[in-house]
């Protein structure tokens, strides 16, 4: 009988760190108005990859927003709310980037020609091999993506992607986290829209710790029963 009331309370305990665990994720706030960090508990949970190839002609920036959108609808927005790009490969002409430093609103500048401020770049007449691609998407059709290109004489151009048209091929890999959220709320310090991240406590988890501790409870009532034949 002691033995079944020690993994009684083990179980328990087990139970409320559980909860306490998930509890902890659900409510950090991963940006506050402070310099110091205010990272807690990362939201975290495992990943399923998804895996496609984009045709020539393709539009690259729509047709990301869309994959993500397909892969996010099918799956319960109590299970997942994240998507990002794992890895790709592929060939790109005609891209259009938001370098660093530059204004939302500035007018697109074609290639090269010489300017004083750092606008929206457009590459109409230009080839080029897609050294990364890295980004994030939520349910609410926001996203952020980053490119970087390499062109014919192995020089590299990189930012926030704008668009591209795929010139050979694009091959994803776009990956999810179950039990993470991602939303984008406006951040008065940037002025932008910025990424939220938040851990998603399903109903299948409670479900899950209730399941253990009734198990738990009619294990502890078996033992008792047995102890009291057994004294008598």
């Amino acid at each position: 009988t002691h033995y079944f009331i020690i993994f009684f309370s083990l179980q328990i305990i087990n139970c409320r760190r559980c909860q306490t665990y998930y509890s902890l994720k659900s409510v950090v706030n991963l940006y506050q108005p402070t310099m110091a960090s205010s990272l807690i508990v990362p939201p975290s949970g495992p990943v399923t990859a998804h895996c496609f190839r984009l045709q020539p002609g393709d539009q690259l920036m729509p047709t990301l927003k869309q994959a993500a959108s397909v892969v996010l609808s099918r799956m319960p927005p109590d299970v997942c709310g994240s998507a990002f790009i794992i890895t790709a490969v592929g060939s790109l002409q005609d891209v259009t980037l938001r370098l660093a430093n530059a204004s939302r609103s500035g007018a697109i500048r074609q290639g090269n020609a010489p300017t004083d401020e750092n606008f929206i770049k457009r590459y109409p007449q230009q080839r080029f091999e897609i050294v990364s691609l890295t980004g994030t998407f939520s349910r609410d059709d926001g996203c952020h993506v980053h490119i970087s290109l390499s062109d014919a004489e192995g020089n590299t151009v990189g930012g926030h992607l704008i668009d591209g048209f795929v010139f050979t091929t694009v091959e994803i890999v776009m990956g999810t986290a179950n039990g993470v959220i991602f939303r984008r709320v406006l951040d008065e310090r940037t002025g932008y829209n910025e990424l939220e991240v938040r851990q998603i406590i399903s109903n299948r988890k409670r479900e899950s710790v209730l399941a253990r501790l009734s198990l738990s409870a009619i294990l502890v009532v078996i033992g008792f029963l047995a102890g009291r034949c057994r004294s008598r």
